[in-house]
């Protein structure tokens, strides 16, 4: 989107190391580490969107749209994809077992213009465009991945499009058993996307907007493919599900938009209702709260608050929740370990994904400069630390 001046590294480098909150000697000690994600050779804008399990990150170069991969220790791969519609901090999309890569393409069909509709990497730079496509659906475009990578959820146009319009957005889900399956609409719905969805597939998480001239996206559900508004304590409707975790025990998704309802974000599980998330101290009064993600058993959970800066207009500031401490700033957190990465002058710096154990946090962000910049950060545990402060040999190093 920016393009960006900064030179292509060779490898993942550590910003700086891990840094040891240190007690008596063999005692456990927390760690936290921020390695800076490189560019791919030859390119020099990216940015990131997914983090797996093992912590391989997904992202997209630009201007050229392609995915690329970072697998832990290694140089970034550049997967190709072709002409792809990427949605920053969305897509591309990895599933958290690594197994299933999903982007949205464009295909020539022999039409007027080319058609969109999903595509799985295959290997290399190959892609495929999934098959059992619906014929009640035109350009689709894939938004959610399942964890074990066997589902794939989105929203299309029509095939039909109404002819004096306006075209509502139809949600769907997709297996490669079941090809591509429209998702009903709810009876006082008009559009909706799908953005997440159990290893199952029975459940499928993501939003709805209630008429055609009425923009605002209220939390959907799908069990079992009929839908349902997400509500609070008292009945009132939540903004958009943006993601869960394997089974949808747990989904998590932003505010509603523009003062017409509950601006923070949320965290839903199963048996136990939705709560709010609390704004991190020194957010302004009413920000919008988007969570992202959280991990498997929704301790943590990850996202962006939006801040109105005098001189840039509004921009996205991330933050870091856990059930113990609460809602923090991603940028004063890591202050606080005495890492410097995000400052109050950046444009933007989200923390759009987490590890299912928790542990590790994916930041894309754009600096002062408007540089993109891009970082996973590693909170652990270690096994044991020695008494000088060397480090152990904990379950997350940078290498």
């Amino acid at each position: 989107m920016i393009a960006s001046p900064s030179p292509a590294r060779p490898s993942l480098r550590p910003l700086c190391a891990a840094l040891l909150l240190c007690g008596a000697s063999g005692a456990l000690a927390d760690t936290v580490t921020l390695i800076e994600l490189p560019a791919p050779e030859g390119y020099a804008v990216a940015g990131v969107s997914n983090i797996t399990a093992d912590g391989t990150v997904i992202g997209v170069v630009y201007p050229d749209g392609f995915v690329v991969r970072w697998q832990p220790g290694a140089t970034p791969e550049v997967l190709g994809g072709g002409l792809t519609f990427t949605l920053d901090n969305i897509t591309p999309l990895i599933s958290k077992d690594g197994s299933a890569i999903a982007t949205t393409g464009y295909f020539d069909d022999g039409g007027e213009a080319p058609v969109a509709a999903p595509e799985l990497w295959t290997g290399g730079t190959d892609w495929a465009r999934i098959g059992g496509a619906s014929a009640t659906l035109g350009n689709a475009s894939v938004f959610g991945v399942s964890y074990d990578g066997s589902v794939l959820t989105g929203s299309a146009e029509p095939a039909v499009p109404p002819p004096e319009g306006p075209w509502p957005q139809l949600p769907w889900s997709w297996t490669a058993a079941g090809g591509q399956v429209p998702l009903a609409l709810p009876v006082d719905g008009f559009s909706a996307q799908a953005w997440a969805a159990s290893n199952d597939g029975r459940v499928v998480a993501g939003f709805g907007e209630p008429a055609p001239d009425d923009f605002t996206r209220y939390g959907l559900r799908w069990d079992d493919g009929v839908p349902s508004w997400i509500t609070d304590g008292n009945g009132q409707r939540v903004g958009q599900a943006i993601g869960c975790n394997s089974d949808c025990s747990v989904i998590v998704g932003a505010g509603v938009e523009n003062g017409l309802g509950d601006p923070r974000a949320w965290r839903w599980r199963a048996g136990i209702g939705l709560d709010y998330l609390d704004l991190p101290e020194g957010a302004q009064a009413g920000a919008v709260t988007y969570a992202f993600e959280s991990s498997e058993d929704g301790d943590v959970v990850v996202g962006s608050y939006v801040v109105f800066d005098p001189n840039l207009g509004p921009t996205n500031h991330g933050f870091y929740w856990t059930a113990a401490d609460g809602p923090q700033d991603i940028t004063a957190f890591l202050a606080g370990w005495g890492i410097e990465f995000g400052a109050s002058d950046w444009v933007d710096l989200l923390v759009n994904g987490v590890t299912p154990d928790g542990h590790t946090l994916l930041l894309n962000g754009l600096d002062a400069n408007y540089l993109r910049r891009r970082a996973v950060v590693q909170i652990a545990q270690d096994d044991w630390i020695f008494a000088d402060g060397f480090e152990g040999f904990g379950p997350l190093r940078a290498r």
